[in-house]
């Protein structure tokens, strides 16, 4: 049983990386088309508006601004490990002023190839009123204390949120699939990654630290590619510049399939514990579209 699993999840996993490498080598054909004869395909259009984007802003903001009143002690840092752990999650651009963090597992569809293109075009006014040395690397962690906290109060600051499960399955079927089974990986991270409180030191909260930076953006993974084109513009890429392509909808439903197929696996007292485990981001955030109810995760923030 385990070996017939384990060969749908390989098939699964060659028709996911053969739609995605499909995508990604198709998308610079259909851009040289377009630029080369004025015509082609009509720019992606959003499904939002920028009112409505900037209102859902107001709403996510509201929410985890609830969440940290609840939890005071993660409204500030009080060590320098805490620091460096901040420090180590969060990605600069200089060149647009900008400031990311997610969790290292989380995919955001090109954003951080789209920003590094941008940042090599000569084309692109540079916006940086800040001393930087071309030989200081995009690490926060050069920055004296000075210089960070003046980076942290002018640079517009991202946070990306992703669904701990399908971070967790995502995880699972980049290093261990085939190796150990599904149940036997969730044991693993619930033994490790339990940090302060029980909850995940992978988890936003933990990673990104939320309640002491006040992110100007918070973006949802599953909406991406609703919100990417007004986050561009937000941070200031110009209009002529073509938001990445999403992911291909059989690749969703493909993962969506297999992240069902995954959790089938695990007992009652698994999903509890993981709930838990994951319970602060649950609270914090709006993510809805979990394989386990969000219901449940809001009932395990103590």
């Amino acid at each position: 049983m385990k070996f017939v699993i384990r060969l749908s999840i390989l098939l699964v996993v060659l028709g996911m990386l053969y739609w995605w490498m499909k995508m990604v080598m198709m998308a610079p054909l259909r851009q040289g088309r377009t630029e080369q004869t004025g015509t082609g395909e009509e720019p992606r259009r959003t499904s939002i508006t920028l009112d409505s984007f900037l209102h859902v802003q107001q709403l996510r903001k509201k929410q985890l601004r609830q969440f940290c009143k609840r939890f005071p002690q993660l409204r500030s840092m009080n060590s320098s490990g805490s620091a460096e752990h901040l420090l180590s999650s969060m990605t600069m651009s200089h060149k647009f002023m900008t400031i990311y963090c997610k969790p290292a597992d989380v995919t955001i569809d090109g954003w951080e190839e789209l920003v590094q293109a941008m940042e090599r075009r000569s084309d692109v006014t540079l916006r940086n009123p800040l001393p930087v040395e071309d030989s200081i690397l995009d690490n926060l962690a050069k920055f004296n204390s000075t210089m960070l906290a003046q980076v942290l109060r002018t640079y517009t600051k991202v946070l990306f949120v992703g669904d701990p499960y399908e971070r967790l399955v995502s995880m699972y079927m980049q290093g261990n699939a085939g190796e150990v089974s599904f149940e036997e990986f969730i044991e693993d991270i619930l033994l490790m990654e339990t940090g302060e409180g029980g909850v995940s030191s992978s988890s936003v909260i933990s990673l990104c630290y939320p309640c002491f930076v006040h992110y100007d953006y918070i973006v949802m993974v599953d909406f991406l590619p609703a919100e990417l084109p007004h986050l561009l513009r937000r941070i200031g890429l110009p209009e002529s510049v073509v938001p990445p392509p999403s992911i291909d909808r059989k690749i969703k439903v493909s993962s969506r399939w297999l992240s069902d197929n995954l959790f089938r696996q695990l007992s009652r007292k698994q999903f509890r514990q993981l709930s838990h485990l994951y319970s602060w981001d649950f609270a914090a955030f709006p993510l809805r579209n979990s394989l386990v109810g969000n219901r449940t995760m809001g009932e395990n923030v103590s």
